[in-house]
């Protein structure tokens, strides 16, 4: 098991013993999110650590740092990560920050591929869409949106929470949202929102 603290730590643990394993220190903010992928460091698998000093961190399996993923202006809170995305067939990341933006990394080569000003308040949950190339982001504004990362255009925007939203998940042709207003919504999504693997052909020049 991962878990990330307000203490800037990410720590791997051993559930059998209780004790950590790994002590990871190289962020100077607190830990807000983890992703896993298995297909990093040589489909080894590895970690990503978001935090409050706007960078992601990708770590190897084994706690050996790897890169540093910086373009957020806010606190990354976010982050999800989708296999057969990219070029290649190579994984990506979507990754949410208070400034409102949400960003698709290739995290092998540190580079944003696409950003968009996705709410006008802080993004609070990411998850990839059941379609290719789709993900939904749920804000402090209360609303949540569905976007094609292909193309950078938003596909559904979702009002109907009182609250901020404070997780989305998707499943089939559904997307789940709950929020600070105590209330589950439950949201019908597109079949399709684009193609797989096409996210990288209109990258942001300078993200």
């Amino acid at each position: 098991m991962v878990s990330g603290s307000r203490d800037n730590s990410v720590r791997a643990w051993d559930l059998r013993t209780g004790r950590p394993r790994l002590h990871l220190t190289q962020h100077f903010g607190g830990v807000q999110c983890l992703a896993f992928d298995d297909k990093l460091d040589g489909a080894n698998g590895g970690y990503l650590s978001g935090a409050r000093d706007s960078t992601i961190n990708v770590w190897a399996r084994s706690g050996h740092f790897l890169r540093t993923l910086r373009s957020h202006k806010g606190l990354v809170n976010a982050m999800a990560v989708r296999q057969n995305e990219g070029k290649n067939g190579e994984s990506r990341v979507a990754s949410g920050s208070s400034d409102g933006c949400l960003r698709i990394w290739d995290h092998h080569s540190s580079r944003c591929v696409r950003t968009l000003q996705a709410h006008h308040q802080a993004v609070t949950s990411v998850v990839w869409g059941p379609g290719p190339s789709s993900v939904i982001t749920g804000s402090t504004d209360c609303s949540v949106k569905l976007w094609n990362t292909r193309t950078g255009q938003q596909v559904r925007s979702w009002d109907g929470h009182a609250g901020t939203v404070t997780q989305v998940l998707a499943d089939g042709g559904r997307a789940y949202s709950s929020s600070r207003d105590g209330t589950v919504r439950i949201w019908g999504v597109p079949a399709a929102t684009g193609a797989a693997g096409a996210a990288d052909a209109t990258a942001e020049s300078g993200a």
